[in-house]
C-alpha cells in the first residue's frame, strides 16, 4: 500500500507534468525524457517500486531510444537497494541478452557479482567478475579495473574471515577492520561495512584501529542518508526552533528568558517595536516547547545524518588523543557546511543558515563563513537591511583571512566578494526614482 507520503509526491509529479502539457504541446522525444526523468525522481526519493513501473513504461515505450537500457538499470538497481537480489540479478541479466554490447551491459555484469557477493555466494560473484575479465583481458576498461578490485575483494575477505576464525588474536582486530573498508571502499555497502566497523569498536576499543572504525561508522551513516534527500516538510517544533535561533542572532540578550514569569517585565520600548515583538515570540516558543533551549541543531536532522555526528561526536569523546580526534573538527565543519548547502539548495535557506553557523561554532573555515555571507547576501534581496550587507561582508572578509591566496578557494572566496558588491550597485540603482 502507498503511504500518504507518497501519494503526495505522486500527485505532485501528475499535476506538474499536466500542467506542462497544457502549456504546450510536447514533441515525442520531450514525452520521452519527461517519463525518464519522472521515474528517476521517484527513483532519488526511495519510491523504488513505483520508480520501476515508470521505468518499464518507458522501455515498452520507447524500446530503441538510447536510454532504454539504462532505464533496465534503474529497475534493477531498485531491486537491490530494496535487497530483492534475485530480482536484481534478473534485471541485469536482461540488460546483458538484450544490450550485449554496451558499456550498460558490462555494469549489469558487474553489478550481478555485487548482488551474489552481498548474499555471500561468492563462488558465483567471482564467476560473474570473471567473465567481464575475459572479455577486457587487458583491463582495456575501467569497469574490468572494477571487476579485477572486486575478485581481489572477495579473496581477501576469505582470508581475513580464516584469520577471524584460527589466526592469532593480536591479528584478527586488523582482519575485522579489513573487512568493514573492503564493504565500504570497494562495494559502496555502507549498511555491511557499518556492521563491520562496528565489530572492530564492540570486540576491540583498545584496539588502535578503534578510533578509526568509530569514524567511520559515522561515514558510513552519513552516506547512507545522502542516498535520499531530506524531506522538505519541516516539523512544527522545527519551524519554532528555527525562528529562536534567528531571533537570538538578532538580540543575544534574549537567549535568557525562560518559561513565562509573573516577576520578569516585559521589555523597556515602544510598543510593537521590533525588539517587543521578538521577546514575544520567544517567550511563545520556550512555552510552547519547554525542552526547545536543550536541543541540538542535529536533532533536527534525518536519522541518518543524525546517528553520523553523534558517532563522530563518540569517537572524539572516546579516542580524545588520537589522529582522529584531532582531525575531527574540520572534517565535522565541513559537513555542516555540506548539509547547510543542501538545505539551502532545497529553497530552506534558515535551516541551511543554521547549519552553517552551526558550522563555525565547531571550527572557522572558509566554507563556513562563505556559507554565511550567501545567507545574508539573500537577506538583502528581500528586505535590504543594513545589518544583513555589513554581516555578508564580514563572513567573506573572514573567509578571505582564512584562505591562501594561490589557493582554489581563494578564487570562490574573489568571486562572492565582486558579486556582492555587483549586486549592492544593482541594488542601488534599482531603488532609484525613475525621475532620476
Amino acid at each position: 500500500m502507498i503511504s500518504n507520503l507518497k501519494l503526495l509526491f505522486l500527485f505532485i509529479l501528475i499535476a506538474l507534468a499536466g500542467c506542462s502539457s497544457i502549456m504546450s504541446p510536447m514533441t515525442p522525444q520531450q514525452k520521452a525524457d519527461s517519463l525518464y526523468a519522472k521515474a528517476s525522481q521517484l527513483q532519488e526519493a526511495g519510491l523504488y517500486e513505483e520508480a520501476s513501473a515508470q521505468f518499464e513504461e518507458y522501455v515498452s515505450k520507447y524500446p530503441e531510444r538510447n536510454s532504454a537500457d539504462n532505464a533496465k538499470l534503474q529497475i534493477g538497481n531498485g531491486y537491490f537497494q530494496q535487497k530483492e537480489y534475485e530480482k536484481a540479478i534478473a534485471a541485469y541479466q536482461e540488460i546483458v541478452d538484450t544490450y550485449p554490447g554496451g558499456d550498460v551491459a558490462d555494469r549489469a555484469s558487474l553489478y550481478i557479482g555485487d548482488a551474489y557477493f552481498t548474499q555471500q555466494k561468492t563462488d558465483e560473484a567471482i564467476e560473474a567478475y570473471e567473465k567481464l575479465l575475459l572479455k577486457y583481458p587487458r583491463f582495456s576498461t575501467q569497469i574490468a579495473v572494477s571487476a579485477q578490485n572486486r575478485m581481489s575483494a572477495v579473496e581477501d575477505i576469505e582470508e581475513d574471515m580464516r584469520i577471524l576464525r584460527e589466526g592469532k588474536d593480536d591479528e584478527k582486530d586488523n582482519a575485522q577492520y579489513d573487512i568493514a573498508s573492503v564493504y565500504l571502499d570497494v562495494f559502496g555497502d555502507y549498511a555491511s561495512a557499518l556492521e563491520e566497523f562496528q565489530k572492530v569498536v564492540d570486540e576491540w576499543p583498545e584496539s588502535e584501529l578503534a578510533d578509526n572504525a568509530l569514524w567511520k561508522i559515522g561515514e558510513c551513516y552519513w552516506n547512507i542518508g545522502a542516498q535520499q534527500l531530506p524531506s522538505r516538510n519541516l516539523s512544527q517544533e522545527q519551524l519554532a526552533y528555527i525562528s529562536l535561533l534567528e531571533i537570538y542572532d538578532r538580540y543575544p540578550q534574549l537567549t535568557g528568558l525562560d518559561l513565562f514569569r509573573m516577576d520578569v517585565h516585559w521589555p523597556a520600548g515602544k510598543r510593537g517595536d521590533s525588539y517587543e515583538l521578538a521577546y514575544a515570540q520567544v517567550r511563545r516558543i520556550v512555552n510552547k516547547y519547554p525542552g526547545i533551549k536543550e536541543r541540538r541543531t542535529i536533532d533536527y536532522l534525518p536519522e541518518n545524518y543524525r546517528k553520523a555526528f553523534d558517532a563522530w561526536q563518540d569517537a572524539i569523546n572516546k579516542y580524545p588523543n588520537t589522529d582522529t580526534a584531532v582531525a575531527a573538527p574540520e572534517s565535522i565543519a565541513l559537513a555542516l557546511v555540506d548539509m547547510g548547502n543542501l538545505y539551502y539548495n532545497m529553497k530552506l535557506k534558515h535551516f541551511g543558515c543554521i547549519m552553517f553557523r552551526e558550522s563555525l561554532m565547531v571550527m572557522s573555515t572558509p566554507e563556513g563563513h562563505l556559507g554565511m555571507a550567501r545567507y545574508y547576501a539573500n537577506i538583502t534581496s528581500t528586505s535590504g537591511v543594513p545589518w544583513a550587507y555589513r554581516r555578508a561582508f564580514h563572513h567573506i572578509k573572514k573567509a578571505e583571512e582564512l584562505t591562501p591566496p594561490d589557493s582554489g578557494m581563494a578564487n570562490e572566496v574573489g568571486w562572492a566578494k565582486e558579486w556582492m558588491n555587483y549586486k549592492m550597485r544593482i541594488e542601488a540603482l534599482e531603488s532609484w526614482p525613475e525621475s532620476r
